[in-house]
């Protein structure tokens, strides 16, 4: 094999290794420019709904168990808390979507409420940062600038080989 083979190839696969390994921030890209450009349909494309919100549920679930604990003594937390886990699928469902979503990336709070004035994304800076935590799964911190809150985590498991999908979301509690 010549020289210049070799190094078309070696050059080939450089390129497509460092696209394979920036594809979640593409993902994350594409999803912030649709969030911004108000288009639900291409943010919806990025996330995979099921999985997220499975994902809320067993979160507050299992937040709602270790409060439930560690009240033993009070006969009234065990009926709190069964009476909050029959509210959390109907409030993660009026949670998880397209607008809340683009609200998040941009490090503000949703609100459950109808009110557009009130759940209207602010033009707020963000703290964001990216990184790997396994092959399949890539993380997007966010937290509001000048905050001292705990960042929310967006958690992206691969789909596919090339492409990113939001699965999971990792609340401040």
């Amino acid at each position: 094999m010549s020289t210049k083979i070799k190094l078309s190839l070696a050059f080939i696969l450089i390129a497509f290794s460092t696209w394979f390994y920036f594809t979640p921030h593409l993902a994350v890209i594409g999803m912030k420019s649709a969030a911004e450009a108000k288009d639900a349909a291409k943010l919806s494309s990025y996330v995979n709904f099921p999985a997220l919100k499975d994902s809320l549920k067993a979160s507050f679930n299992a937040k709602l168990a270790s409060e439930v604990t560690k009240e033993k003594d009070n006969p009234f937390a065990a009926l709190g808390g069964a009476l909050a886990a029959a509210l959390i699928n109907p409030m993660i469902d009026a949670l998880v979507t397209p607008e809340s979503l683009a609200m998040m990336m941009k490090g503000d709070k949703p609100q459950l409420t109808e009110n557009t004035e009130k759940t209207k994304p602010s033009d707020s800076d963000a703290d964001i940062s990216m990184s790997y935590e396994s092959f399949d799964r890539f993380v997007v911190t966010v937290k509001k600038k000048g905050t001292t809150e705990e960042p929310l985590g967006l958690v992206f498991n691969r789909d596919g080989l090339f492409s990113w999908k939001l699965s999971a979301l990792r609340l401040p509690m």
